[in-house]
């Protein structure tokens, strides 16, 4: 009986001596590297502070590395500690001015664009993006454009505005104009209309958010704005599309109200491999004689499966209650993110939709190269490819006739898959290469800037 006691005790006290031994009092945080950023911006991101006993410090110095890598105002950064309870954060800078010139395409896509390659059709300008203003993540966008679109938008970002550094706000404001309208759908894609003398559609918008975050993870976004939007009457007839917009008015006023909820626990926002991402928005635009409301929700999930292999699902659905919906408001699928992958050539208009994707990854390659030596916290290149096979389906609810015309996706469960590679650089720009087939086997590859899950 005592050699059972005794071997007990030896075995609390061993497990009592690896709890402790695990345990680690942050008793101080030394933040190097950073000539612009002021310090509470970095601290603002880590779970733990001054005092926190961890114990399980491989788990928090991971996630605050996530967390302040996320800011994209880092390159690199590097989280370590010590015996005697200092840890550590390196950070190395990226530029945070950038004027360069703009040469973008007019379409919903690039592969839209390829098909015409069509000069008339492209966005050129500058563009200056001023983040971390002043070292404290606020940011400063102008646009100035023409070609396609003549355009000027201004947007400031200040993330904090109280003393706890929870509140935060946004304040937006541009005008723009075309002489191209797209004006209907048509066998499943965009129709345009366009006159070269003069501009067929003008807007007009602002747009002030509020932003509050109390937990690291949660983001809480509550915004109100305007939006007007003018078309020439030559659009208003039935050789173009007289029911643009609602009851066949040349203008479109809009007073909008929104929420929107983030819960964010991707480990990399710019092309995430582990965690879960949740997003819902109610929005109100209000007419001038007829209110409506949007619902829009989307969640996420990512998977390492092993060291080489990942996983991702995402599923999105849109509710819309506007009745007899005219045609400016009637996107659906293949806008933006909301594309199913073989479908980029088409659109799939309507009130309401769901959307599904999944994706298996392999990672044939991570490495960093040497990049520009002679520019600094720009020494080495991030490089990450990964082969892709993929699976995703939607369906969009039309509810109006008039918009149907000869369209035959729309009230029909879509689908399309294939195989791919994506390039990854600095964690967070992404090059998509994919061959893709849809339900009326349709094949071709594609091509994209943006993540697809």
């Amino acid at each position: 009986m005592k050699k059972y006691t005794i071997t007990i005790f030896i075995i609390f006290f061993t497990f009592v001596c690896q709890a402790s031994d695990s345990t680690f009092l942050v008793k101080k945080i030394n933040v190097i590297g950073n000539k612009k950023t002021k310090i509470f911006i970095i601290l603002r991101e880590l779970s733990f502070k001054v005092g926190d006993s961890i114990k399980n410090w491989n788990f928090d110095a991971n996630l605050s590395r996530q967390q302040v890598i996320n800011l994209f105002l880092f390159n690199e950064v590097f989280i370590s500690k010590n015996q005697g309870g200092e840890v550590t954060i390196e950070v190395k800078e990226r530029w945070y001015v950038w004027p360069f010139p703009v040469l973008e395409y007019a379409d919903r896509n690039i592969n839209q664009w390829w098909l015409s390659r069509d000069p008339k059709r492209l966005i050129y300008g500058i563009e200056l993006k001023w983040h971390n203003v002043r070292g404290r993540n606020e940011s400063i966008l102008l646009d100035f454009k023409t070609g396609y679109t003549q355009l000027f938008n201004v947007t400031y970002k200040i993330p904090f505005i109280n003393e706890k550094k929870t509140w935060g706000m946004q304040i937006k404001a541009g005008i723009s104009a075309n002489r191209e309208v797209w004006y209907k759908t048509e066998a499943d894609k965009v129709q345009f209309f366009r006159d070269k003398d003069r501009f067929l559609i003008n807007r007009n918008y602002g747009e002030l958010m509020f932003t509050h975050r109390k937990k690291i993870l949660n983001y809480h976004q509550f915004y109100g704005g305007f939006r007007n939007t003018v078309v020439k009457d030559t659009v208003l007839t039935d050789s173009v599309n007289v029911q643009f917009f609602y009851k066949n008015q040349n203008i479109q006023r809009e007073i909008y109200f929104g929420y929107q909820f983030v819960r964010d626990k991707r480990n990399f926002k710019g092309y995430p491999l582990k965690g879960h991402y949740i997003k819902a928005i109610v929005e109100g635009p209000i007419f001038l004689d007829k209110p409506s409301i949007s619902l829009k929700a989307t969640m996420s999930k990512y998977l390492k499966i092993n060291t080489k292999f990942y996983a991702a699902f995402s599923g999105t659905v849109r509710y819309f209650n506007f009745s007899n919906i005219p045609y400016s408001k009637t996107m659906a699928l293949g806008y933006d993110r909301d594309v199913i992958r073989g479908y980029e050539l088409n659109v799939i208009d309507g009130n309401h939709f769901a959307l599904g994707k999944s994706e298996l990854k392999y990672l044939l390659l991570n490495k960093k190269y040497n990049f520009f030596k002679q520019m600094k916290n720009y020494e080495q290149l991030p490089v990450a490819i990964y082969l892709t096979g993929f699976a995703d389906a939607g369906y969009v609810k039309n509810e109006n006739r008039n918009t149907l015309l000869n369209n035959k996706m729309p009230n029909t469960v879509q689908y399309g898959g294939g195989m791919g590679l994506n390039m990854v650089l600095y964690y967070d720009y992404c090059l998509r290469i994919e061959y893709s087939v849809n339900r009326y086997e349709k094949q071709r590859f594609y091509f994209s800037f943006i993540t697809a899950i």
